[in-house]
C-alpha cells in the first residue's frame, strides 16, 4: 500500500527509554502506519534519515505560546528545536478567560508578553482563542492550560481581598468554562500579582474542582523552598495532580541553593511521592529566568493593577520605601542585585539601546540610583517591558535535571528572528532550551544516555498532560517526530545574540506534515490546539 511518508535508515528511539534500534517508519495521514525494520513500500514523500536519530516529537511541558502564536503561526523558535507540541497559558497568566469586568486589567497586564505584536484582544473565552489560532493556522500542537490568575483578574480585578463567595462562585463557573472547552487543567503563578494575594484554601477549592475534569495543577510557586511544602500540602488536599514549574527557579528564589535541593527540595517531592501524592516537575537548562520587568517592583505596590502601580513608582516616597525594602533583603535577594536583572525588551524606540543591558548599567548610563532607573523605564514603557534575572548556579540546576520526576520545559515564548517577533533579547531559551538539554546533559556531561533523554522529552510529558497517542512511536499514535543528528545537535542562542537556530535538528514532522526539511521550515501550518476530553 503506497505510504505518504517514509523515514528510512535512522536509529529509532521512540520515546519509551528503550535502547535505539534500526527502523523504518511509515506515515499515513496524521499516524504512524508502520514501524519496521525495513519498509519497502513506495511513499509520496522519503526521508533518508542515515546517521540521524528518529524521536517522537519533542513535547515542551511548560511553555507560553498564547502570548505571541497570533503573531507568529510558523512557530519558528520551536519547531527549529524539534519541538511538535508545546503548553499555552501557564503561570497562571492566559491570554483566556477575556470578559467585560476586568478586561482593560488583564490586557494591560498581559501586554509586554506579548512583545509589541498589534493584537485586537477580540476574544472572550477558550474556544474563542482556540478558533482565532486555528483560523490563521499553526505549525504546532498546543495544549491549552488556563491561568488562576486571569480567572481571579476577570473577577476581583487586582484586589488583594479574599474572595467573597459570590466571586468564588464566578471564579469556578469560569473554570469550569474553560475546562469543558477542552483546558488540560488550570495554572497558577503565585509569583505575581494576584496570585501572590491568594490563599491557598481558594486554590485547593479550584483545584478540588481540576480534579473533577482530570486535569492538571501547574504552579509557578511563591518563589521559596518553604512553598514547596505548601504546593504538596494542596496536592493532598485536593487529590489533584500537581507539576511543579520551573522548579530551579521556584525554589531557589534567586539565592543558589548550592547543592541543598538533594536533601530539601527532591527529598520531599520523594517523600510527597512515596505518600502517595502525584506530584512532579519541570525545569529549563539554564541558570536565569524571564519575566515581567514589573516582577521587581514589591507585591504591595502592585494592588489595583498595573496603572496603580505605575501610579505609585512615580511618587518619590514610594520610590524610597522600595530601596530600603531592597536594601533589608540584600543584594542576594530576589532581582535586588541589578547587576543580575537584563532588561531585555522595551517597546519604545527610545529605550530600544538598553536591550540586553543590566538595570545596574542602564543606571550608570542615565546617572541615576538602580530603583530610579528601574521605575522611570517602566512608567516610560507602561510598563511593556521584559527582564531576564540570574536566579543559580549550574550546579543546582543539573542537580534537579538527574531527578527520576522531573522533565525538561523551555518556559519560554515563540519567536522568530525577524519582525516584530525578532527585536529585542529575548531568553535564548525560547530558541535552544531542547537542543541544549541533549548538547549538555547527554553529551557533554553524560548525566543520562540519549534515550533517557529522549524519554524525558515525549513519553514523559505526554504521560503528565495525558496525550495518549503522542510521546512514543507507535503504530496509530500521531506522527509527530523529529529527526536530529545526535552528535551535532546544539543551542546556539545566547544572552547577547539570542535569534539563533540550534544545529542538528534535520527534519520535523508534525501530524504527518514534513514542516521542517533539511533545516529550513517548510511553511507547513499542520499543527492543531488539542482539547482534553471531558467525560459525560
Amino acid at each position: 500500500m503506497p505510504q505518504d511518508l517514509i523515514i528510512k535508515n535512522g536509529r529509532l528511539v521512540d520515546g519509551s527509554g528503550a535502547p535505539w534500534v534500526w527502523a523504518d517508519i511509515a506515515v499515513q495521514g496524521e499516524r504512524i502506519a508502520k514501524v519496521r525494520g525495513s519498509i519497502s513500500d513506495k511513499a509520496e514523500n522519503v526521508i533518508d534519515a542515515e546517521g540521524l536519530c528518529v524521536s517522537p516529537g519533542w513535547i515542551d511541558v511548560h511553555m507560553h505560546a498564547d502570548h505571541t502564536v497570533l503573531g507568529n503561526p510558523l512557530c519558528e523558535s520551536y519547531i527549529h528545536q524539534g519541538v511538535t507540541t508545546a503548553t499555552m497559558g501557564n503561570c497562571g497568566l492566559s491570554m483566556y478567560p477575556l470578559m467585560d469586568a476586568h478586561r482593560d486589567d488583564l490586557i494591560m497586564y498581559l501586554k509586554p508578553f506579548t512583545s509589541g505584536l498589534d493584537l485586537d484582544w477580540g476574544w472572550e473565552t477558550l474556544r474563542d482563542f482556540i478558533n482565532r489560532v486555528m483560523d490563521g493556522g499553526v505549525a504546532m500542537n498546543l495544549v491549552p492550560l488556563v491561568g488562576h490568575g486571569s480567572i481571579r483578574i476577570n473577577v476581583m480585578g487586582f484586589s488583594d481581598e479574599k474572595p467573597t463567595a459570590s466571586e468564588m462562585s464566578s471564579m469556578k463557573s469560569l473554570l469550569e468554562d474553560s475546562l469543558r472547552m477542552g483546558a488540560f487543567g488550570m495554572s497558577s503563578g503565585l509569583g505575581y500579582p494576584p496570585g501572590v494575594y491568594t490563599e491557598d484554601k481558594e486554590l485547593v477549592e479550584l483545584c478540588k474542582l481540576v480534579k473533577e475534569y482530570d486535569g492538571l495543577y501547574t504552579t509557578h510557586m511563591r518563589g521559596n523552598l518553604e512553598n514547596l511544602r505548601d504546593t504538596i500540602k494542596l496536592g493532598e488536599d485536593a487529590g489533584v495532580a500537581v507539576q511543579v514549574s520551573h522548579i530551579g527557579s521556584s525554589c531557589a528564589s534567586h539565592k543558589p541553593l548550592s547543592g541543598r535541593h538533594e536533601e530539601t527540595t527532591l527529598r520531599w517531592i520523594d517523600e510527597a511521592r512515596r505518600r502517595g501524592v502525584d506530584i512532579t516537575a519541570d525545569i529549563y537548562p539554564y541558570i536565569a529566568g524571564s519575566s515581567l520587568l514589573s516582577q521587581l517592583i514589591p507585591d504591595w505596590a502592585h494592588e489595583g493593577g498595573v496603572s496603580k502601580m505605575l501610579e505609585r513608582i512615580s511618587d518619590p516616597d514610594t520610590r524610597l520605601r522600595i530601596e530600603k525594602e531592597y536594601r533589608a533583603e540584600g543584594p542576594d535577594a530576589k532581582g535586588r542585585d541589578f547587576t543580575k536583572v537584563l532588561m531585555t525588551y522595551a517597546k519604545s524606540e527610545k529605550n530600544k539601546k538598553y536591550e540586553g543591558m543590566t538595570i545596574a548599567e542602564i543606571a550608570e548610563q542615565r546617572g541615576v540610583p538602580e530603583v530610579d532607573a528601574l521605575c522611570d523605564i517602566l512608567l516610560e514603557e507602561k510598563g511593556e517591558a521584559m527582564n531576564v534575572s540570574f536566579w543559580g548556579v549550574e550546579e543546582d540546576v543539573t542537580m534537579l535535571v538527574r531527578h527520576h520526576a522531573v522533565m525538561p520545559c523551555s518556559d519560554g515564548w515563540l519567536h522568530a528572528p525577524y519582525g516584530q517577533l525578532g527585536s529585542g533579547k529575548p531568553h535564548p531559551r525560547c530558541y535552544g532550551a531542547f537542543p541544549r538539554y541533549i548538547r549538555k546533559y547527554v553529551n557533554e556531561q553524560g548525566v543520562f544516555p540519549l534515550e533517557e533523554a529522549v524519554r524525558r522529552m515525549t513519553s514523559m510529558p505526554a504521560h503528565r498532560l495525558g496525550l495518549n497517542d503522542r510521546g512514543l512511536i507507535r503504530e496509530g499514535f500521531m506522527a509527530d517526530l523529529t529527526v536530529f543528528d545526535p552528535e551535532t545537535v546544539k543551542d546556539n542562542a545566547t544572552y547577547s545574540d539570542p535569534h539563533r537556530y540550534p544545529d542538528g535538528i534535520k527534519y520535523v514532522v508534525v501530524n504527518g506534515e514534513v514542516t521542517i526539511r533539511d533545516g529550513e521550515h517548510t511553511g507547513a501550518l499542520n499543527g492543531s490546539v488539542l482539547r482534553r476530553r471531558v467525560r459525560s
